[in-house]
């Protein structure tokens, strides 16, 4: 019963792609297989991963996750199975030592943890976590440094669960120690436990997951009124609601765990959100996103020291990553559940920040409505809900202003291409659907808008004459009628970008339909200029142009040439336009989009999908110029 029992075969990768430097590996070892019964431990293999890859957040964080199998084969199959613990009393001889029956309790499987972590150093040096798959069906697992699972029935809940352990921290949620009756397990110690997921404070200023709980959840959520037994009832609130339901840590009462079921308190449950959390801490920062190529990014800064970035994976999940100076970048996660529609280039998530602690999303769903999202400091993220019945054209942009805190605009196009819009404000609600001053746009046109004063809109798009149409609106006069900018004939599908330098004034950037990067300005005293081509630039066929004001003096602009390099120039009102120059070498993809936002004057932060379809970000900073072009999701 040690490693004279048996030999190390081989390892061999069976899935993932990711780096071993830069990933969450996972390692398999087999124990209680012959030589004759490698085959069963492939399969058991094959079987872990296709449910990691189906058990959220594992499912968005696979691009991340490496797993190697590790074939061993030992004199004997299956493991020792004490009498004492209730066992069989069989006892074979394997190379990890396997015994059921740890501490007295049957189900408790055991190894020689210093000889798995060896043997999984040396077949995979970087690994993350070790899973020993032991050969018996008696039901048992464990954590610790090293993890087992048995093949009993729900083997792959089995090992999900004790990974949950192994490599997370996450504690036991359930409520007993030995069946549920057991003497000594009726209230939990008066010592906070160390674990993520349990706690003995229903405090809602101090709770462990205070910010995954809603203001009008009752704390404690659920109390044991019979502590010398485990509380079996069902919850008094909706499923995936967070708060403190008494019972948890192997104790009847004293111990809270955040939600009713969990993954962590009984197999065949999802991880409760908080486990979710902490999975995603600890993997999302390795994840790379691979992300619809021409989908734009949407970029916010809610403060100076704080980014919040989203993107559309490319099998169409809303993706969010945030950045503040303390943490670095959190890691991919998926927002709430949602899907955006593939049509075109994609619909993007779009993002706008009333407040500092508040956020509003919106995009078109896979059924071509619009859908919305929010997240607040207090609450956390909301489900996506839908903004009335209009049918978007598939792939359609949500447009959408915050003219003050409590009121916003949105704008898109109908599936017949008219100009729609609604509003909402804090104490109306939303308003319906109307098609705004009889506009329609061309097919893959967007429609952008500004807010000058607090009551004023400027909206722009490009018509089915493939020239630039304009419309206005304030609360005096209401809507105007559209007007032509110009004569320039742009690209069908060309967005125009439009920047307030101030209130009087607008500068315009679009493609014409020779790709030409062209520009023109209106302002109070002036009236619209005519366009004019930008120091020689043309963008790749589908790339917008991005452009910010740093100062009421200072433009700078960005997007994809026909190189399919990122390029920018500037504009600053004592010199003119500046040549047009590649950003540290930069390559997106044809069509994509550079996402930009300054979060303080004198700093850049640039977003774009690379050559290799993943999300890239690069900063200016007047101190120190460009930086290179990082990977986000790679820590």
């Amino acid at each position: 019963m040690t490693t004279s029992d048996g030999a190390v075969i081989g390892t061999t990768q069976i899935f993932g792609s990711a780096p071993r430097n830069r990933a969450f590996n996972v390692v398999l070892l087999a124990e209680g297989f012959t030589a004759a019964q490698q085959a069963a431990f492939d399969s058991a293999a094959t079987a872990f991963v296709a449910a990691l890859r189906a058990t959220p957040p594992f499912d968005d964080l696979s691009p991340a996750v490496n797993v190697f199998r590790v074939n061993v084969r030992s004199t004997d199959a299956g493991a020792d199975d004490p009498a004492s613990a209730g066992g069989t009393g069989a006892t074979a001889r394997t190379y990890f030592d396997a015994t059921f029956g740890g501490n007295g309790i049957r189900r408790l499987l055991l190894v020689d943890q210093t000889t798995a972590l060896t043997v999984a150093a040396a077949q995979v040096p970087e690994f993350s976590l070790v899973l020993v798959v032991v050969n018996s069906t008696v039901y048992g697992g464990a954590g610790g440094s090293v993890g087992t699972y048995s093949l009993a029935a729900g083997a792959t809940e089995i090992a999900i669960h004790e990974a949950g352990h192994t490599a997370f921290g996450l504690a036991d949620e359930y409520a007993y120690y030995a069946g549920g009756n057991e003497t000594g397990h009726d209230v939990h110690p008066n010592t906070e436990p160390v674990e993520p997921n349990v706690t003995i404070n229903t405090n809602r200023g101090t709770l462990k997951w205070g910010w995954a709980v809603a203001a009008s959840t009752a704390l404690p959520t659920m109390s044991n009124p019979d502590c010398s037994t485990v509380d079996d009832r069902p919850s008094p609130v909706p499923p995936g609601t967070v708060g403190a339901f008494e019972g948890a840590h192997y104790y009847h009462c004293r111990a809270y765990r955040p939600e009713h079921d969990c993954k962590m308190r009984a197999l065949g449950r999802p991880f409760c959100r908080v486990c979710r959390a902490v999975i995603w801490n600890r993997i999302g920062p390795l994840a790379a996103l691979p992300a619809r190529a021409r989908t734009p990014i949407t970029v916010v800064a809610r403060y100076p020291e704080h980014l919040d970035v989203f993107a559309v994976a490319d099998n169409g999940r809303t993706m969010s990553d945030w950045w503040s100076p303390a943490t670095g970048w959190a890691g991919w996660f998926h927002v709430s559940g949602g899907i955006a529609s593939p049509g075109g280039a994609g619909s993007p998530v779009t993002a706008v920040s009333r407040a500092g602690g508040h956020l509003d999303l919106f995009t078109v769903g896979t059924d071509n409505r619009v859908w919305s999202a929010w997240w607040d400091v207090s609450s956390g993220w909301s489900s996506w809900f839908r903004i009335g019945t209009l049918t978007c054209r598939p792939g359609s942009t949500v447009t959408a202003v915050s003219r003050y805190d409590d009121h916003l605009d949105l704008f898109t196009t109908g599936s017949d291409g008219r100009v729609m819009s609604t509003w909402w404000h804090a104490g109306s609600g939303w308003a319906d659907w109307f098609h705004l001053a009889g506009g329609v746009a061309a097919n893959g046109a967007t429609v952008t808008a500004i807010a000058r004063y607090r009551d004023h809109l400027d909206v722009f798009t490009v018509g089915t004459d493939n020239r630039v149409w304009s419309t206005w609106w304030d609360d005096r006069g209401g809507w105007a009628g559209w007007f032509r900018v110009g004569t320039l004939t742009a690209r069908p599908d060309s967005t125009v970008t439009a920047v307030a330098r101030h209130p009087d004034q607008i500068d315009l950037f679009t493609t014409g339909s020779d790709g030409r990067v062209v520009s023109t300005w209106w302002n109070a005293r002036g009236g619209w200029a005519d366009w004019f081509h930008v120091s020689g630039g043309v963008a790749s066929a589908g790339s917008p142009v991005t452009a910010i004001a740093r100062f009421d003096h200072h433009l700078d602009l960005f997007t994809i040439g026909t190189d399919n390099r990122v390029w920018s120039t500037w504009w600053d009102a004592a010199s003119g336009w500046a040549n047009w120059f590649v950003v540290s070498g930069g390559v997106g993809r044809p069509g994509g989009q550079v996402a930009a936002i300054q979060r303080v004057t004198d700093h850049i932060d640039l977003f774009v999908v690379g050559s290799d379809g993943l999300v890239h970000s690069t900063w200016w900073d007047i101190a120190s110029g460009w930086a290179g072009w990082f990977q986000l999701g790679v820590s």
